[in-house]
């Protein structure tokens, strides 16, 4: 289908649901909100691709590092909690501690269900922007990843945060961590630890007060806890995404999952595309990502968006099992990036219960 064919169906898919929305409110009883109307009708807009936006691009400081950073500001954490900002962003005083939460849809945002793009496997996506390196998923997926779980009490997975204070709709930073994806990440936890696999999950500030280095930061906090349990076989760095259209318009990307909105999630894999990154052993950790993204999709369709395979490091360099995770965006509720993690949450589970 040709791009033009494209945006007409999709501004006509639009049009649709919009004067649906409008023939349910007509008909509601009188004291009915209009707000309640377009809740009822569950407006988002046609799954596929998200074109023209841009989305918050990820500092990875440590390219081209091949020791540990100094610890300076990681272990310091302040009075209240925290969790982190968008990417381009360089805070100079604490984040918010509001609630984060929104009653509404918001004039400047739009609500899309983003589940294609790149290259389609079977039921899912992989959007691979690396110039020199392409893959054959079907192979990768039939390799075993260099992976042990072994459900004994001793800790299996590390999560945690490069960019702490992340937060959702109403505040998009916080120090408080029950508002931010520190809550998604115990969300996560918990859903790892019902099944027996033991996790660490840690909430040390990176991008607090300072936001430039955190990914030198995380790296110190990470490589502090791989030591101290070496049981650890994957690593998962916990963010949210930000995507905004160039009027300021931001995304939401939204699926629903057993009637209940989910913010959705992305994986993204690094690959040493140019040789240049200290990064050799990508291949184990794009294994891993892509049988996570295959279970996301056989148990939840249109959870994930497509798995971002792309030139960049973050930190996903130290162990085999390292892989950067986007669950929702600074317009998704909290509530729906909660229900997000626990949906991931119980995919990343049956992914590594089949790695024992």
């Amino acid at each position: 289908m040709k791009k033009g064919t494209e945006k007409w169906m999709g501004a006509l898919s639009t049009l649709l649901a919009v004067l649906a929305v409008a023939c349910v409110t007509m008909r509601l009883p009188d004291g009915i909100s209009q707000n309640t109307a377009v809740a009822a009708a569950g407006f988002i807009l046609p799954c596929g691709a998200a074109e023209e936006y841009i989305s918050a691009e990820e500092q990875d400081d440590t390219v081209g590092s091949s020791s540990a950073p100094s610890s300076r500001d990681s272990s310091s954490a302040p009075s209240a909690q925290s969790s982190s900002s968008q990417a381009s962003s360089t805070p100079s005083s604490a984040p918010s501690a509001g609630s984060g939460k929104s009653d509404s849809l918001p004039s400047d945002v739009e609500e899309m269900c983003i589940n294609t793009g790149g290259n389609k496997y079977e039921n899912f996506y992989v959007k691979n922007s690396n110039q020199h390196h392409s893959v054959d998923i079907g192979e990768e997926l039939a390799k075993r990843p260099d992976v042990k779980i072994q459900k004994n009490g001793k800790p299996q997975v590390l999560i945690y945060h490069t960019h702490t204070t992340e937060a959702f709709e109403g505040v998009t930073r916080t120090t408080d961590k029950t508002q931010s994806v520190c809550a998604v990440g115990d969300e996560i936890a918990k859903q790892l630890q019902a099944v027996g696999i033991g996790v660490v999950h840690d909430t040390t500030y990176h991008d607090y007060p300072v936001y430039n280095g955190s990914y030198s930061r995380s790296l110190v906090t990470m490589q502090k806890l791989l030591k101290q349990y070496p049981s650890i076989q994957v690593t998962i760095d916990l963010h949210r995404d930000a995507m905004t259209r160039s009027d300021g318009t931001r995304l939401k990307p939204t699926a629903v999952v057993d009637g209940k909105k989910a913010a959705q999630v992305m994986i993204i894999s690094g690959c040493d595309d140019n040789g240049d990154l200290g990064f050799p052993d990508w291949e184990y950790n794009f294994r891993l990502a892509v049988r996570l993204q295959k279970s996301m999709a056989d148990l939840y369709p249109n959870l994930a968006r497509p798995l971002n395979f792309c030139a960049r490091r973050y930190n996903e360099n130290v162990t085999h099992g390292s892989l950067l995770v986007e669950i929702g965006t600074h317009a998704n509720t909290l509530e729906e990036s909660v229900y997000g993690g626990e949906l991931f949450g119980k995919a990343l589970a049956k992914t590594l219960s089949q790695l024992t």
